[in-house]
């Protein structure tokens, strides 16, 4: 029934959203999971989100998005009447699932770990959509650039920062060491304040159309025009995941303090992390 209907609001050149217009670029959209979780505990996906989850450890994705040359997004292209609503109100499991392979099913449920919270559905509707796509192409292209993005140099140094506090410009500079300098305004970070302090939520990588079937490389990302105003200051937090790792050692019990004498201030040991990032599970897409 949903098929009949897009066709037909389709063909009378109507849509219940906007329009898909003339698409210049697309917006790899990666997610750093523990920065989300920050914010939001209480999502499914974070629940046991540790560093020994892909997830926990590298770049997540997100989405694929449809720009303009303007560079501004295209979103709800013919899609629902409802869609956009219930997306902004986070009732995800409630929209439309597009059916795809179960072999894409199960290397997404590693790469883009957001379907624990239904919130592909409401991705798929603001962003997919626009793409003209059919699910399978568009998942099957998203996947290949996610797992290029793992193998990044951005991806393993935003690790080796995991709880701690990242420069920009060091993570611009790895980014230029893949892709060159002259390419380095096809990558932003996107931060979210909590107080004063900065926290990376998400990494977003400009890629020219062509990127979508022949892969992530120098040649294929796209570099605005204007100049770049980024969504991060020079240094933000890499957060850690919430949940520590099973078997860890409790830090030992504070004795009591002398009579009369305030207590010791509080210390947490920390042990060595493995910072380099972890190999997705399943079949590769070729």
């Amino acid at each position: 029934m949903r098929r009949w209907v897009l066709a037909l609001l389709f063909l009378a050149g109507l849509s219940p959203a906007a329009r898909a217009d003339v698409t210049d670029h697309y917006a790899l959209l990666m997610v750093w999971m523990p920065g989300l979780c920050k914010f939001e505990p209480d999502r499914a996906e974070c629940k046991e989100l540790t560093l020994r989850r892909y997830d926990g450890l590298n770049l997540a994705f997100m989405a694929l998005q449809s720009a303009r040359p303007s560079n501004a997004s295209n979103t709800f292209c013919y899609t629902m009447l409802d869609d956009e609503s219930m997306d902004r109100s986070r009732k995800w499991c409630d929209m439309y699932q597009p059916k795809i392979p179960d072999t894409l099913t199960l290397q997404l449920k590693t790469l883009m770990p957001v379907m624990q919270s239904c919130q592909d559905r409401g991705l798929w509707a603001r962003y997919a959509s626009c793409t003209m796509y059919s699910a399978a192409d568009y998942y099957s292209r998203a996947i290949k650039l996610a797992r290029s993005v793992a193998a990044t140099q951005l991806n393993s140094k935003i690790a080796a920062a995991v709880g701690a506090t990242a420069k920009q410009s060091e993570l611009l500079e790895a980014f230029k060491a893949d892709f060159g300098d002259e390419k380095v305004n096809a990558v932003d970070f996107i931060c979210r304040k909590l107080g004063n302090t900065s926290h990376l939520l998400q990494v977003r990588i400009s890629v020219t159309a062509r990127a979508l079937t022949r892969g992530l490389n120098k040649e294929m990302l796209w570099k605005p025009v204007n100049p770049l105003r980024r969504g991060c200051p020079e240094n933000f937090v890499v957060d850690a995941p919430p949940v520590p790792i099973a078997g860890a050692e409790a830090p030992p019990a504070k004795p009591a303090p002398p009579p009369g004498q305030p207590p010791a201030p509080d210390s947490v040991p920390v042990g060595p992390v493995e910072t380099a990032p972890l190999e997705p599970q399943g079949p590769v897409v070729r």
